[in-house]
C-alpha cells in the first residue's frame, strides 16, 4: 500500500515534501519524496495534507470520561481530588468500563499509543478492540500502608504499575511499584511535584488539605514526619527513578531538584491544559529541556482538560512557552513519549522498518513557500496543530480512524 501527501513529518525537525510512504504489512517499507519515473501510482492520494507518525498520550485517566465538564476546580487541589474519589464511589458499577468516546476521539486526533492510569476494571477486551496501542498502569494508594503485598498487587494490575503520588502511597508502596514495574520490564509511572500542599506535606509533614484527604481515605500515617525533601528529591533518594519512568506532572522545581532530574532523566510529562486550569505557575518545561531532562505532553483526564488530544496540549505550549522549538514539542509527541517503553526504536518515526502508526491531517492551505527546513517543519507542525483533527490514522498499517474516504487510485 503507498500513501501520498504533499508533505510528512518524519521525525522531529526532519520534514520533506511531495512524500509516497509505502506500507508492506504492519511496517514502512519505503519512504519516497519527489518525481520517480515509473512509480507505481498511490493507492490513497491525500493531496494537501500531512503525514506524521502516530502521535502518543503518555499520561490520562479514561475512567474519568464521566466526569466531562462535572468537576468545577474551586481553589483547593485536595477537595476537587476528594470530590473526584466520591464521584466514582458512588457511581459503583456504573463507572465507565468501556470509555468509547475517548478512545474514538483519540484516534481522531491521530493518536496511536495511550498510557492510562487506572483503578477500576475497565472491559479490556473492548479496549483492545478498539485498535490502539493501549498500556494500562494500575494506581495504588494506602500512605499508611508499609508492608505491601507485590503478589497482591500484581494480581491487582492488568498492565503496569503506578504509585499515585508522594503524599497518597507510601515510599514502601511505590517502591514495590519500582521492582514489579521492572520485574515486567514496563516503565512506572506517578504525579510528583502537582501542588503545593504535596511539597509542604512531603517536606515538613504537616498540611491541613493532604491530612484531611488522607483521613478520608483512613491513611493516615501517625508516624510520618516528614522528609525535609522536595518529593523529586525524596522520590529519587528511595530508588523510585531507578529505572524507566514517567514523572508526571513536575509543575514545580525546588532548589537540587533539577540536578537531580538531570542525572536520572525520569521522563517528566508535562500537562498544560491542566496545568492552566487549576491555576498553577508557569512551568518549568524550558529549563528541563535546557538541562537535558526527557519531557513528552500528557493530557490528564477529562476531569481537568476539555481534550484528549495531543495537539490540544501543544497549540498551549506553542501560546505560552515560545521558547520550546517545534522540533522538541514533535518530540514530546512521538519519540521522548515512547522512550521510556522503549519503543522509540520501532514507533514514532516514519522510517523504513518502523511499525506503520501514522496519521493524515488535510491541510487549509500550503505554507511552504521558499520556507528553509526548519521553518517549513514549524509553519507544518503548526497548521496541523490548528486541524486538530486528522483525516486518517493507522496503527500496523491498519485503519483506525477514517473521517472520509480517501482519493483511490488504481495501480
Amino acid at each position: 500500500m503507498i500513501i501520498r501527501a504533499k508533505y510528512a513529518l518524519l521525525s522531529p525537525g526532519e520534514v520533506r515534501r511531495d512524500v509516497c510512504l509505502e506500507v508492506d504489512g504492519e511496517r514502512i517499507a519505503a519512504v519516497h519524496s519527489g518525481y520517480r519515473p515509473g512509480a507505481m501510482r498511490p493507492d490513497h492520494d491525500f493531496g494537501l495534507a500531512v503525514i506524521t507518525p502516530g502521535l502518543v498520550n503518555p499520561h490520562t485517566h479514561l475512567e474519568l470520561e464521566y466526569c466531562a465538564g462535572d468537576a468545577p476546580f474551586r481553589g483547593s487541589f485536595t477537595d476537587w481530588l476528594q470530590r473526584i474519589r466520591d464521584s466514582k464511589r458512588s457511581r459503583g458499577d456504573q463507572a465507565t468500563a468501556l470509555p468509547v468516546a475517548s478512545l474514538r476521539h483519540l484516534a481522531s486526533c491521530g493518536c496511536t499509543t495511550v498510557l492510562d492510569h487506572y483503578t477500576t476494571e475497565l472491559d479490556w477486551a473492548g479496549i483492545e478492540r478498539s485498535g490502539l496501542r493501549y498500556l494500562p498502569l494500575r494506581e495504588f494508594f494506602q500512605f499508611n500502608n508499609h508492608a505491601p503485598d507485590p503478589a497482591q498487587m500484581r494480581k491487582q494490575s492488568h498492565g503496569g504499575f503506578a504509585p499515585h503520588a508522594p503524599y497518597t502511597a507510601s515510599i514502601e508502596i511505590a517502591q514495590a511499584c519500582r521492582r514489579l514495574a521492572d520485574e515486567a520490564g514496563l516503565p512506572l509511572s506517578m504525579h510528583v511535584s502537582e501542588v503545593p500542599a504535596e511539597l509542604e506535606f512531603v517536606r515538613t509533614g504537616q498540611n491541613e488539605e493532604i491530612h484531611r484527604l488522607l483521613e478520608l481515605a483512613g491513611a493516615v500515617d501517625p508516624e510520618w514526619r516528614g522528609t525535609g525533601l522536595s518529593p523529586v528529591q525524596y522520590y529519587a533518594r528511595h530508588g523510585i527513578f531507578d529505572g524507566p519512568a514517567y514523572a508526571v506532572h513536575v509543575n514545580y522545581c525546588l532548589d537540587g531538584d533539577l540536578d537531580v532530574l538531570a542525572a536520572l532523566k525520569p521522563t517528566v510529562v508535562f500537562c498544560p491544559r491542566s496545568h492552566a486550569y487549576f491555576g498553577h505557575p508557569p512551568h518549568p518545561i524550558a529549563e528541563y529541556l535546557a538541562a537535558g531532562i526527557p519531557l513528552a505532553l500528557g493530557t490528564d483526564s477529562l476531569a481537568s482538560n476539555t481534550q484528549l488530544s495531543p495537539l490540544h496540549e501543544a497549540a498551549l505550549v506553542r501560546l505560552r512557552y515560545p521558547q520550546v522549538t517545534a522540533a522538541q514539542i514533535f518530540a514530546a509527541m512521538t519519540l521522548a513519549a515512547l522512550a521510556p517503553l522503549g519503543w522509540d526504536g520501532y514507533l514514532g518515526k516514519l522510517e523504513p522498518g518502523y511499525l506503520a502508526d501514522f496519521a493524515v491531517f488535510r491541510l487549509d492551505g500550503d505554507p511552504g513557500g521558499v520556507l528553509g527546513r526548519d521553518e517549513l517543519f514549524a509553519a507544518l507542525l503548526d497548521a496541523v496543530i490548528a486541524t486538530n483533527h486528522a483525516v486518517h490514522t493507522a496503527v500496523g498499517g491498519m485503519p483506525l480512524f477514517e473521517a472520509q474516504p480517501a482519493a483511490l487510485h488504481a495501480n
